[in-house]
């Protein structure tokens, strides 16, 4: 359950770079550009992104400075969409050489050392945004994913506890700091901010799972099975809200819904280890009551966690 923000970080690097990304398609409006490339520069298609930034960059010399930072920053986020991370950072740094104070490139920039995993590159892009527009909401959020992938969970929750100071509306600060206390077992004041989160996005599937997660750990599991749900609702093709709506019901002795749940959760995602391994315990239950050996002694497994 607290693989939390650890399996996020990446994910968050990549959520982050999708921001940039928005960010760079603004960047992309030009003026008066020389080169016909620049429609394609423009493209929501990598490849085709890739080819007309480089048609544009191949004369950048005729651009203006606006443009040649948009041409660069479009090529990048090229790239990056392609997971070439080594072209991304390297056309990144060109458009800081056009623009060095740009907030939004060092953001982007850190976002793909980020998502390369190189977390002190990626946290020195992320100071650096920060020192540029002190109130930046997302590159709080990213250095503190990028904190805890390097295990320092109370850098990183300085971090959210920042963010979520300069933004009252946004629930993925709320959410973050919940994950902290979740990791840390500290259930109660988890679900506080789950719900805080949840308030402010009644859709954040997640946050319905880490509530559920805290329930079940203090073993409130019809609270918990309400909560996977809801998350299951919310996304059908999360198997970790379904892999644990069949812990649940296996807690609440319901082992025929568990075992359709644990398949469900494998026909989503086949190497799932802990629905494998919950599916075989629960038929080898269902197998024994059939063959008349009354209830079995089971103990529920603990719940996996997504934010």
């Amino acid at each position: 359950m607290v693989a939390s923000f650890r399996n996020a970080a990446r994910a968050a690097a990549l959520m982050i770079c999708a921001g940039c990304f928005g960010a760079s398609q603004a960047l992309a409006a030009h003026a008066g550009g020389v080169s016909p490339g620049w429609k394609l520069c423009r493209s929501t298609n990598p490849d085709e992104r890739i080819s007309g930034c480089t048609q544009v960059i191949s004369e950048i010399g005729k651009e203006s400075k606006h443009n040649q930072l948009a041409a660069y920053v479009n090529r990048a986020g090229g790239y990056q969409a392609k997971g070439d991370y080594a072209h991304a950072i390297e056309d990144y740094g060109k458009a800081l050489e056009v623009d060095p104070g740009s907030a939004v490139v060092l953001l982007a920039r850190g976002a793909a050392q980020h998502a390369k995993g190189d977390l002190d590159a990626a946290i020195a892009d992320y100071d650096q945004s920060i020192a540029k527009a002190k109130n930046n909401v997302a590159a709080l959020m990213a250095r503190a994913s990028a904190w805890r992938a390097k295990g320092e969970a109370e850098k990183a929750l300085a971090d959210v506890e920042a963010a979520i100071k300069l933004d009252h509306n946004s629930a993925a600060p709320v959410a973050a700091r919940a994950n902290y206390y979740h990791a840390k077992g500290d259930h109660d004041r988890a679900i506080a901010d789950y719900s805080e989160a949840l308030k402010r996005n009644q859709k954040l599937a997640p946050a319905l799972i880490g509530r559920g997660g805290c329930y079940y750990a203090k073993g409130d599991y019809d609270k918990a099975l309400a909560d996977f749900e809801a998350a299951a609702k919310l996304d059908p093709k999360n198997p970790t809200a379904l892999l644990n709506r069949a812990n649940a019901w296996r807690a609440k002795k319901d082992f025929e819904r568990a075992k359709a749940d644990y398949a469900a959760a494998l026909a989503l995602k086949p190497d799932l280890a802990p629905a494998k391994k919950g599916e075989e315990d629960v038929s080898k239950i269902l197998a024994k009551k059939a063959q008349g050996g009354g209830a079995a002694a089971d103990a529920a497994p603990p719940a996996e966690h997504e934010h």
